[in-house]
């Protein structure tokens, strides 16, 4: 792919700098678009695997601007630089910007897909009837499952958990079957965002509540 607009100086530094940054050169490649700024064909960095991008848009005589994804704070950015020196070193940022955004895990993604396993483990008792005295009591003995796994297990801090259990296991009085499974999944989800938990404990934690709910809806467990 030709770089237009670029010495093969420039070009080299480029790659200098994504292996400076520790970036390997293979995961990214040159694309022609046009420029935001001069609104002619340029060259565009595009890192493979996340489609973000640094441009070049350096066609008009001693105007070097850039457009890039991610920004610091913002999807999309753009700068007017003073001279190719400034201009690298906002592709070095950019870089920067670029590793943080591709190794933060999906939080969002990750809590939807750990919710499913919640969801699945309901599946055929979805109806919103109101859970049965011997029902509730099933409901406040998983609750203390929960409970107990989290203190042993991810040594979470009983404050963190104690309010946000005592609240689930309450609801039970008032709420119907599938009211409270959704509730069951918020206080899940707020739990895990409080305590920061990582993906793979997270994990761990809803296929115990799924377990656990399981257990609840079917009477099986054991009660004290």
């Amino acid at each position: 792919m030709e770089i237009r607009h670029l010495l093969r100086s420039q070009a080299a530094e480029v790659f200098q700098a994504l292996t400076t940054e520790g970036w390997n050169p293979i995961d990214f490649e040159w694309q022609t678009t046009s420029g935001h700024h001069t609104r002619k064909v340029i060259s565009k960095l595009v890192h493979r695997a996340s489609d973000f991008y640094f441009t070049f848009d350096n066609a008009s005589l001693g105007a070097f601007h850039s457009e890039y994804s991610p920004g610091s704070q913002t999807l999309v950015e753009r700068g007017n630089f003073g001279g190719w020196t400034y201009q690298v070193i906002r592709l070095k940022s950019w870089l920067y910007y670029l590793r943080r955004e591709i190794e933060t895990p999906d939080l969002w993604a990750s809590i939807s897909e750990e919710a499913k396993i919640l969801e699945a483990a309901a599946e055929g008792n979805t109806e919103n009837s109101f859970f049965t005295e011997d029902e509730k009591r099933y409901v406040l003995s998983g609750v203390e499952e929960i409970k107990q796994y989290l203190l042993s297990a991810h040594k979470l801090d009983p404050e963190l958990i104690e309010s946000r259990l005592k609240y689930l296991a309450n609801a039970s009085e008032r709420l119907g079957r599938k009211d409270w499974i959704n509730l069951l999944i918020s206080v899940l989800i707020g739990i895990v965002i409080a305590a920061a938990l990582p993906p793979e404990a997270t994990r761990e934690l809803f296929r115990f509540a799924g377990t656990v709910l399981r257990q609840i809806l079917s009477n099986q467990l054991l009660l004290p």
